[in-house]
């Protein structure tokens, strides 16, 4: 970790509410393959009406429009309560030359972000399609969110600042002992910006587990604050890693999960590879999407599917995480 020089006193980390975050993770949310439950429950309706929209508007495979914080950082709205200026702004931010660095991302997530940075910057159809696409996002939790979300995020964003300024660490208050297992380098680039006064921290109402996004130096961290019950809480992440198991248990469908690992392919050239009926592959297809572990990307009327390292490492550390958050620390 960097030394501090002489004299120099690190800048507290930042504690802020976020609409330019939440829309991220709206929009992340809804492009999901399953039902929404738990303290996300009352996105389904939105992710039933949008989701197909959502993931077909870019077809790289990447999930997620983290291009989106991007645009609130160079326009000066990251955290503003609500959108108004951000969708003022998307197009001066849209307009800019330059790629950010994103070191948080994996290397081929980088490079779709960028590419799709430049397509809004070159485009102007598709830069209108995705401000329509994205205001209609916001539109439907609009109300959530100024009824609700906003009030509750801007008081837990004033208690985090209270705590920092008491001394507490990020860990403390995204409540776990790693920012995310696996990636060790996630903590060298928020312990960096710490001590360059650049790392902001947002507690969230549609918000994941936890999240961190770098953008040329600065990094944002932040982790959902609505919460259930204990016991549905435990039910919720039973069902989640559930899924995770049984995408993983049968033989066959680990068999095709490994094949689509270096041959993505299609339902039908699956079940010519393994001599399968395609009802037969379209049920195990299922079970791999439900579990999260597939990538696909549209091809005329078929989908080519892929299954990445980097995803594998994603839901099975993410089914870690889930459990072990229940158990008492030491």
């Amino acid at each position: 970790m960097p030394m501090i020089s002489q004299g120099a006193e690190p800048a507290p980390a930042l504690a802020r509410a976020s609409a330019p975050l939440e829309l991220m993770w709206l929009v992340h949310d809804c492009e999901a393959r399953h039902p929404l439950e738990g303290p996300l429950a009352s996105l389904e309706p939105m992710r039933s009406q949008l989701g197909p929209r959502l993931r077909a508007f870019w077809d790289d495979g990447v999930r997620g429009f983290t291009e989106t914080v991007v645009l609130a950082h160079r326009s000066g709205t990251m955290f503003d309560p609500d959108l108004e200026r951000f969708f003022a702004r998307l197009d001066d931010a849209a307009s800019m030359p330059g790629l950010p660095s994103l070191k948080s991302e994996a290397p081929p997530d980088r490079q779709a972000f960028h590419a799709r940075l430049e397509r809004l910057r070159t485009d102007l159809a598709v830069r209108a399609d995705y401000r329509e696409l994205l205001e209609s996002a916001w539109g439907l939790v609009r109300t959530e969110w100024e009824t609700a979300g906003r009030h509750a995020v801007e008081d837990a964003a004033a208690d985090w600042e209270a705590r920092i300024a008491g001394g507490a660490s990020y860990f403390t208050l995204l409540e776990r002992p790693r920012i995310w297992p696996g990636r060790p380098e996630l903590e060298a680039l928020a312990d960096a910006a710490a001590e360059e006064g650049k790392l902001v921290l947002s507690p969230g109402w549609f918000f994941g587990l936890v999240h961190v996004v770098e953008i040329d130096g600065t990094v944002y961290l932040g982790r959902r604050m609505r919460t259930l019950d204990a016991e549905s809480e435990r039910r919720v992440a039973a069902k989640k890693v559930a899924h995770t198991l049984k995408a993983l248990a049968d033989p066959t469908r680990l068999g095709i999960m490994l094949w689509l690992a270096s041959h993505p392919a299609s339902v039908t050239e699956i079940a010519r590879h393994f001599n399968l009926s395609q009802p037969t592959v379209s049920a195990h297809i299922q079970v791999l999407r439900e579990g999260e572990l597939l990538e696909e990307k549209s091809s005329g009327r078929a989908s080519t599917l892929t299954v990445t390292e980097r995803r594998l490492k994603e839901v099975l550390e993410g089914a870690e995480e889930r459990l072990l958050r229940h158990f008492p620390r030491d």
